[in-house]
């Protein structure tokens, strides 16, 4: 799966000198605003990798009551903020003694993050930035359309032959320290073959889903609707407009212009989120082959009563739908209600126009896909990978195949006429009631999806199957897959053939490397071996691709 669910990161800490004013650098504090950095408790002993959809998840399931949780990059600690003081000494409680992926958790207070706009005027430990010369391509004098595009599209300047080239080289350095790795816990030389990288066909406009930030320009112009020019955490709050950027398409190009011209026709300010003041925070627009548009709104309530919301949600349709947005030809739109200051909770989703969803085309299969939901944000670049996963596992009539973390179902649904049967798997029983609507939309008749974790029903299936050719395609989020899954498929030993596909192959190292590792008590069952490796591009003028890795034993 692809670049859905973003882990929350946190700067360095940086040096406190003792000349510094210290209400400077949380002045934010000493206004009279809330805060819920004022209510903050540290973990600490995180495992190594893990999900930050399934921490989310997971303390929601003990009862934490949080309103944000930030995991600093590459740690093994995070801080979680808390609405009040009752709500935080009630999840001290809860967490004393918790474990999480079989780390015994510590928890502590926390003290309040220094003020992020503050933050980013000042050194880092041994860094010696004030004494280098600043890069060329972060340089405060370069147009606002080179700087949009080197934050959104970071190879925007190479042609695309330069740009397949460029992460040829990546994707190779990589798997030479896979290699290595692997050989360090196998004793055992090895080479994974690289057939390369398969090109997106579609190279510019291809993004089927984007979200947009309002906030300020660059030149202070108010209520500018975009990217925003790096990362906020950063200390970079400022917006521009997606115009220039190769990714997006003109159809969502349109939207944004117009969604911007209407809000700056609205008295409402644009939402911050240094101050948490202001109603528009984000627009999310998604479109397909079959011509939907979708827009869903982010509005954070403010001081507005309700009277007053729905007024902005009736001018937002009128715009849309007879006044000027007509031109867009906007099918849907969703207007979320959240709570300001308090980690954009939603608290109101209303539909205003058409479904909660639309219908893409993949291959000759539909698929409703509502808002949220995970789809591939190339979908012709997914047609290529899935044809490769497809020819790579060489399915025929007599196959059985285990889709693992099947999310909505589109890998099985579209291989499933080249198949036996196919088994989803998958933990969140919303996108599987999503995956059994979208199998029924296309007829399929040879698919079942289970709700559940792959450890608690891999062997009745391994068993219910021990006739058939069984093979297993595993699509997991960024961060992999726990060790558990790992361990199952391992011990599943009729399972001889296994396909990975990685969004973000260093995240998912640790599990190429458990399913490689001689057997023990641990990893039961022969190793896997790594025959072939694809990269697809689903992702032009970025440094991101897919990498589907071939695994036998």
């Amino acid at each position: 799966m692809a670049e859905e669910e973003v882990e929350t990161s946190i700067a360095d800490e940086v040096i406190e000198s003792s000349t510094e004013s210290k209400s400077e650098e949380k002045g934010y504090l000493a206004r009279d605003e809330y805060t819920s950095e004022r209510f903050k408790l540290e973990i600490n002993n995180l495992p190594k990798y893990f999900g930050f959809g399934d921490l989310k998840k997971r303390l929601k399931l003990l009862g934490v009551d949080f309103v944000k949780i930030k995991v600093p990059k590459g740690c093994t600690h995070a801080y979680i903020n808390f609405r009040n003081e009752e709500d935080r000494e009630k999840a001290l409680k809860l967490l004393t003694g918790w474990t999480f992926r079989g780390n015994r958790i510590e928890v502590t207070h926390a003290k309040p993050a220094i003020d992020i706009m503050f933050r980013q005027n000042k050194p880092k430990k041994n860094d010696n930035r004030r004494d280098r010369q600043p890069d060329n391509e972060n340089d405060l004098d370069l147009p606002d359309e080179v700087k949009i595009q080197n934050s959104a599209t970071p190879l925007w300047k190479l042609t695309y032959e330069e740009q397949l080239a460029k992460k040829t080289t990546i994707i190779q350095e990589y798997l030479k320290g896979l290699e290595q790795k692997i050989k360090e816990t196998s004793s055992k030389d090895i080479t994974i073959p690289f057939e390369g990288i398969k090109p997106s066909p579609i190279v510019d406009g291809y993004r089927t889903k984007c979200e947009f930030s309002c906030g300020k320009g660059n030149n202070n112009e108010d209520k500018v609707v975009g990217f925003r020019y790096g990362e906020y955490r950063s200390g970079i709050d400022r917006v521009g407009s997606p115009s220039v950027c190769k990714n997006v398409s003109n159809e969502m190009k349109l939207v944004v212009q117009h969604f911007q011209d209407f809000i700056r026709s609205r008295s409402s300010a644009w939402y911050s989120s240094e101050t948490h003041l202001g109603c528009w925070r984000q627009l999310t627009v998604r479109t397909s082959r079959l011509n939907y548009i979708l827009m869903m709104i982010s509005f954070c309530q403010g001081q507005l009563s309700p009277e007053e919301i729905e007024q902005e949600k009736k001018e937002l349709v009128n715009y849309f739908t007879t006044g000027e947005g007509s031109v867009c030809k906007v099918t849907n739109i969703i207007f979320n209600v959240e709570k300001n200051k308090a980690g954009n909770e939603t608290i109101q989703s209303e539909i205003l126009l058409g479904d909660s969803y639309i219908v893409e085309k993949l291959f000759d299969f539909k698929f409703h896909v509502s808002a949220k939901a995970f789809f591939q944000a190339n979908t012709q670049g997914a047609e290529v990978l899935y044809s490769l996963v497809k020819d790579s596992m060489k399915l025929d009539q007599d196959t059985v195949l285990l889709d693992i973390c099947c999310g909505t179902g589109t890998i099985g649904i579209t291989l499933a006429n080249n198949v036996k049967q196919v088994i989803g798997i998958e933990m969140i029983k919303d996108a599987v009631e999503d995956a059994k609507r979208n199998a029924q939309l296309n007829n399929i008749q040879n698919i079942e999806f289970i709700a559940d974790k792959i450890e608690n029903v891999i062997h009745k299936l391994v068993t219910k199957y021990n006739q058939q050719r069984v093979v297993a395609i595993l699509d997991p989020p960024r961060a992999g897959v726990h060790r558990k899954v790992i361990q199952t498929l391992r011990s599943a030993e009729n399972i001889k053939v296994l396909g990975y596909i990685a969004c973000n192959p260093q995240l998912a190292i640790h599990n190429f490397v458990d399913l490689t590792r001689p057997r023990s008590k641990t990893y039961q069952g022969d190793p896997f071996q790594a025959v072939t490796s694809t990269a697809v591009d689903l992702f032009p003028h970025t440094p991101h691709y897919e990498l589907f890795i071939l695994f036998q034993r």
